[in-house]
């Protein structure tokens, strides 16, 4: 079973199970784990809620012991996300369906023949 150390202020070291502890994950607005961030517990001594500021290492430590995430999002991120002005990268379509396995599986067939390119041109025109 995983044990989380942790320390109380009042009580010092103290070891949790992950449903002891709650995950407060605020994330920015580039989708990382914000300075908001943090976890709490309440000390199995002295039975005060504690409440530790958690950064993205502390986040990935504890959300990979099993520990419970409550998401929300940066209240102080800008409201709107910057504009990306660069061209659209052909492996990352603005629009569009996904690449299936049907699609992949056609596209094998297709280039496994002399013509695949004449053919390529001629759905594109």
């Amino acid at each position: 079973m995983t044990r989380i150390r942790a320390n109380c202020p009042s009580c010092g070291d103290v070891d949790l199970r992950p449903h002891d502890v709650v995950l407060n994950v605020v994330r920015a607005y580039d989708g990382l784990v914000s300075d908001e961030s943090s976890y709490r517990f309440n000390c199995p001594d002295c039975t005060e809620v504690v409440t530790k500021p958690a950064d993205e290492r502390i986040a990935q430590l504890l959300t990979t012991g099993g520990v419970p995430v409550e998401e929300a999002d940066d209240a102080s991120a800008p409201a709107a996300v910057p504009v990306d002005d660069r061209p659209p990268h052909p492996e990352l379509p603005a629009d569009g369906r996904a690449l299936t396995a049907d699609d992949l599986l056609d596209l094998h067939l297709k280039l496994g023949h002399d013509g695949w390119f004449d053919e390529l041109l001629a759905t594109i025109e």
